[in-house]
């Protein structure tokens, strides 16, 4: 099992969970409000003051045999092309249970 996690710009969210529903069995998602930059500060802020952009990110966790349609899935709808689009994580799980 993996745990897929995606930092994303938030007007991209509801077309990416349409295409994420629409994988056989997928297995759910937890999308919380974030903030955040990376290393294309210097190049897409002038306000030094406030450095933070508001991003989404989202969690799921999946049977490796679903983590790279899971993952193009992500990366075919996130993808703007354009400087802090975000980034994918991908890590192992070593147990869960549900509460």
């Amino acid at each position: 099992m993996k745990l897929i996690t995606a930092v994303i710009r938030p007007f991209i969210i509801d077309r990416l969970v349409v295409a994420l529903e629409d994988i056989e069995k997928f297995p759910g998602i937890t999308i919380s409000d974030a903030e955040g930059f990376g290393r294309s500060l210097k190049h897409a802020r002038t306000d030094i003051l406030n450095p933070f952009r508001q991003v989404k990110r989202i969690e799921i966790a999946a049977p490796d045999e679903m983590v790279e349609q899971i993952v193009e899935a992500i990366l075919a709808h996130a993808h703007t092309g354009k400087l802090g689009d975000g980034i994918i994580f991908v890590l192992p799980v070593e147990g869960s249970m549900l509460i």
